[in-house]
């Protein structure tokens, strides 16, 4: 399941103010992200492209962080950090484990964003 800072979650809920539509599409907006960049991801992994690789586990950081899936952007963190070394060894095991993670945080977000089930976070 992933980990979700609760102190980004909070600091979200206070800039929505109650708002539970703009959570909702800040959440659908990442997974839209996600789901547009992650191939990418993958491809440039696939064909051994160091930089692109590095670019795009930079992108998917900052929008795992902006929505309080620290888990999933630490691993983007490694992969990138993998990538500037001009290594991609381990970055199979990240991105296998960045899928399964985002099969649990399409399950869980919109519990953890509009607070309909606060057991959700981690």
């Amino acid at each position: 399941m992933p980990f979700f800072n609760t102190k980004k979650l909070e600091e979200l809920r206070m800039i929505a103010g109650g708002d539970e539509v703009f959570l909702q599409k800040i959440g659908e907006t990442y997974i839209a992200q996600f789901d547009r960049k992650f191939p990418e991801l993958k491809d440039a992994v696939a064909a051994n492209d160091a930089v692109q690789t590095e670019k795009l586990a930079h992108l998917l950081k900052g929008a795992s962080y902006s929505v309080a899936a620290d888990d999933l952007a630490d691993d983007f963190e490694l992969l990138e950090r993998e990538a500037e070394t001009g290594s991609l060894t381990n970055a199979s095991d990240i991105l296998h484990r960045v899928e399964q993670c985002m099969v649990d945080f399409r399950k869980v977000w919109l519990d953890v964003f509009l607070g309909k089930n606060p057991d959700s976070v981690q």
